[in-house]
Formats: C-alpha cells, structure tokens, sequence
C-alpha cells in the first residue's frame, strides 16, 4: 500500500478478474489500459494506479462529443468529481459498451439525469438535462456547472434565452414527466424511467461508447 506501480502488464489473476466484473474480454481490458494511458502516458508509466483527472480523460475524442459526458465521469468517479483510476474508467468504459445490457444501462442513465442524487428524476433534474442536451448549440460555448445553474436560474442573460424561453422550458419538462410518471407523484421514479427507457429504440445506441 502507498508504493507507485509502474506500468508493468497486468499479470494473468488480474486480467481474469477484470474480465469476471466488466462485459470486456482480457484482450479489450489491454486496450482499455493503453487507452487510459495514453491520456497522460508519463504518468500511468510511474505509476499505473495514477488517478487521471477529469480535463485529461475529458480528451478521449470518443467521449469528447458527448453532451452529458461531464456528468458521466461523476458518476462513474468514486469521488463524484470526475477524476478516474483505471478501474473506474474500465468500470464506466464496460458499461458505456455495446456488450452492457439494456438494464444496466438504464440504470446508469438514471443516475446521470438524477443531478440531485434523490433517487428520482424532478423538475431542477430535467432543467439540467435540458441545458446539457442544448450546450453545443450555444456557439460552441461550454458551460461550467455554476454558469448552467445561474441560466436555469435566469440570473444572468445567455445566448440559450434566444433558443428556449424558461415557460417553453417548463413545458418540454411538464410533458415529459406526463408521459413517464406512470403514478402521478409529480417525479421520475426508476421504474417510471426503465418503463420508458425499455420502449426507446435508439437509447442502447445513444448510451454507448466506442473505443
């Protein structure tokens, strides 16, 4: 414990384990690693249980584009603030593959889209996913989290108020929680979300990543 490792290959117990808990064969778990070290190769060479940060793994091109993927590295980041090793980056890359069932899927989806950490999908929740989905379109502009709060906030003017008005806002999320919210509480729940998620075609192919 607290000694460096340097970037030795995984010797075969551990490339068997790696392959019991991710959906990854022991050769695509390698590729995993080399894609992870080649995001800051000098220090994954020192020590391959480096943490990368969250601006060095935002680089990968597969995860730059995106929308959500500032949201995806905290929640699949043990600390919630994006920063990985390489278990949790083979942890998030497993489950943004192809081979990850539709219900693990849905169920890392709902914790991206639940901001609050609640346990449920609300109005502040759907707002912030709003302003994720509509980012690239306000010329390129990226967002930080307290600059997207004070938009939902309307604190301050934005080129978004040209492209959405907060009551046309507020009528994409009443609609949306009326056709999930299979028990009229007002809220997503889980299972409203899975009920909903499992009748999109296209949720499998726009919750994957590729490497």
């Amino acid at each position: 414990m607290g000694q460096c490792r340097s970037q030795a290959a995984y010797d075969q117990s551990e490339l068997d384990e790696f392959q019991d808990l991710t959906y990854f064969t022991k050769r695509e778990v390698l590729h995993v690693q080399k894609r992870f070290a080649s995001l800051n190769p000098k220090k994954i060479t020192a020590d391959r249980d480096a943490v990368l940060t969250k601006e060095e793994i935002l680089h990968l091109p597969e995860l730059a584009v995106n929308p959500f993927k500032e949201r995806i590295l905290e929640v699949f980041s043990d600390a919630g603030n994006g920063n990985m090793n390489f278990e949790q980056f083979l942890e998030m890359m497993s489950q943004l593959s192809s081979k990850a069932p539709l219900e693990s899927k849905i169920t890392y989806a709902f914790k991206i889209y639940d901001f609050n950490g609640d346990g449920h999908i609300c109005e502040s929740d759907l707002q912030q996913v709003i302003m994720f989905l509509a980012q690239p379109a306000l010329s390129g502009a990226v967002l930080h989290s307290e600059e997207r709060q004070q938009v939902i906030e309307n604190k301050r003017n934005s080129s978004f108020d040209e492209m959405l008005t907060v009551p046309e806002m507020k009528d994409i999320i009443r609609t949306v929680i009326e056709e999930m919210d299979m028990d009229n509480d007002g809220v997503i729940s889980y299972l409203d979300f899975k009920h909903g998620m499992s009748k999109q075609d296209g949720f499998l192919e726009s919750f994957k990543i590729t490497l």
